[in-house]
């Protein structure tokens, strides 16, 4: 398979935040969401990708260059909406797309026309008087303008309307009916990767807790639920981010064909969507944190 961004034992940090990424490949032709609570290091893997910070240590590539071979040419190919406005705040739209021109060898100005129709964004409206969804929608149009091979998304859905997110989801999939255009989407709204998603990739305190096939990961986690004397030392140990309360206990399993074994009927046991595997995996943090 090949793989768009590969990184290789990267090491940032930023005052008390450190970034660790041992291994970390994106592959071509595919949507893969990044997830993580806040503060996890999505923003600041993104700006690593980006070249707007540099490794301390370890390589990034992109498009199987450094940026000290091609920062131009890889930068060229990427597209990029971020959670917040990052154009003059002065612009226009169309004033907008003479600049993107300027910056972008492939850009096209009727596609972004066009873009901007159909997303329902003003030409004339300068960006500081755009709503906060409208600016998003305006950096979608750009990233989805200029060709880009590679699509980079941080929080790009946050602050747009349901019923636009579906239509922007769909618009995401039509993209990926061409095999040379890949997506990296983070996001916390974890619904969006459930319905789009190939690969899921965990962050978590700045490390990698996982990176794999979406319906891999969704099919390998269940929620178990049971009374608390059912509970031993041997069966806490198949439990993630346990917790018990009113004599119930809760928590996070690979083990689900164990659990059936021993207890039958006395436990219910269901598939976990992607925000209850963070969860439980943020309790489990946490209690191995306390007890150390």
């Amino acid at each position: 398979m090949e793989n768009v961004i590969k990184i290789n034992d990267l090491k940032y940090a930023q005052g008390d935040f450190q970034l660790l990424i041992d291994e970390l490949n994106i592959p071509k032709g595919y949507i893969t969401g990044l997830i993580g609570e806040n503060g996890a290091g999505k923003t600041t893997l993104i700006y690593q990708l980006l070249n707007i910070t540099s490794p301390h240590s370890g390589s990034i590539k992109v498009f199987d260059k450094t940026y000290q071979e091609d920062r131009k040419g890889i930068l060229s190919d990427i597209g990029v909406v971020y959670s917040e406005n990052h154009y003059p705040e002065w612009m226009n739209a169309k004033k907008l797309s003479k600049l993107m021109q300027l910056y972008y060898a492939n850009f096209n100005e009727a596609t972004f026309i066009q873009y901007l129709s159909q997303f329902e964004v003003p030409t004339h409206i300068k960006i500081k008087n755009m709503s906060q969804g409208m600016k998003v929608k305006l950096s979608l149009a750009v990233a989805l303008s200029h060709d880009a091979k590679l699509l980079i998304l941080d929080e790009p859905t946050s602050n747009l309307d349901p019923t636009f997110r579906v239509a922007l989801l769909k618009i995401f999939q039509e993209l990926m009916l061409d095999e040379n255009k890949t997506i990296l989407f983070s996001t916390h709204i974890t619904s969006d990767l459930e319905a789009i998603a190939d690969y899921i990739a965990y962050i978590q305190k700045g490390s990698l807790l996982f990176m794999e096939e979406k319906d891999v990961i969704l099919d390998s986690y269940r929620v178990v639920k049971g009374e608390t004397h059912l509970l031993d030392d041997e069966v806490k140990s198949l439990l993630i981010g346990i917790e018990s309360e009113h004599g119930l206990f809760t928590g996070l399993t690979v083990d689900a064909k164990t659990f059936h074994e021993l207890f039958g009927n006395q436990v219910s046991i269901r598939h976990a969507n992607i925000d209850e595997i963070m969860y439980f995996k943020k309790r489990e943090r946490l209690h191995h944190e306390k007890s150390l």
